[in-house]
């Protein structure tokens, strides 16, 4: 806990993109009023250098996107891409070491006196290699409001490497040490298929997960406390990967 505190205070003090390069994008050039559209943080690790994703697994710290959101604009969805598994010395993280997106589903609302507005927000983010570093920078992104929607077509390029949203809940129970998820016809696993929370401490990042009589059984983190009623979660199944949410 108190190496979580301590990268999370440095996190905040730090100033600087020495370890990634950060960039913003957006699906429309001008958004209609009463409708939306997506804005992407792309975040570029540096060669060899890895940043990481919404759970971080045993070591390390989400990347977070802090968002300075004018009148009448807000955020209704977050979609993160798919996250890599990476196992160094019996310690398994979920980051990224290639370029990468988090995607912000912006609303506008139906306010005729909103035609130009700036959207800044400061991205913070633990890179590691031999080391772990963190890091800070701000962009910010210009959007116009108008009759009609105007979509940049190069958005098409980055939308992409995202799970698939499984609408209809996968119900679930503890026995013993481990939660059992009844799985849906729709989804069809393989023995490599891995479940990963996008809440930390959960389950065991490092035990062995199994398939058994359409339910998937995946191991408790042994210093868990007590389990939320509902939460989100990500299962990776080769190159898929299945957004979930499990209700209890």
């Amino acid at each position: 806990m108190y190496f979580l505190v301590l990268l999370s205070t440095l996190l905040f003090m730090a100033d600087n993109n020495e370890t990634a390069k950060i960039s913003v994008h957006s699906m429309h050039h001008t958004v209609a009023s009463g409708e939306s559209t997506w804005i992407a943080i792309g975040i570029e690790p540096k060669q060899g250098w890895h940043t990481y994703w919404a759970n971080p697994g045993d070591a390390g710290l989400a990347t977070a996107v802090e968002w300075n959101l004018p009148e009448g604009v807000s955020i209704t969805d977050t979609i993160w891409q798919i996250p890599e598994i990476i196992e160094t010395d019996g310690i398994v993280s979920y980051g990224f070491h290639r370029k990468h997106y988090i995607f912000y589903k912006i609303s506008i609302s139906d306010n005729p006196e909103i035609q130009n507005f700036e959207i800044p927000a400061t991205v913070k983010w633990l890179a590691c290699k031999e080391k772990c570093l963190p890091g800070k920078d701000t962009v910010k992104i210009h959007l116009f409001s108008g009759t009609q929607s105007e979509i940049n077509k190069k958005f098409s390029d980055i939308f992409g490497n995202i799970p698939i949203r499984i609408d209809k809940p996968l119900r679930a129970s503890i026995e013993g040490n481990c939660i059992l998820m009844k799985l849906s016809d729709d989804i069809n696993l393989s023995e490599k298929a891995r479940f990963i929370p996008y809440l930390e401490g959960i389950t065991d990042n490092s035990a062995t997960q199994y398939i058994q009589e359409r339910s998937l059984v995946v191991p408790l983190d042994s210093f868990h406390t007590e389990i939320p009623g509902e939460f989100k979660a990500l299962i990776l199944d080769n190159e898929k990967a299945y957004e979930v949410l499990v209700i209890f």
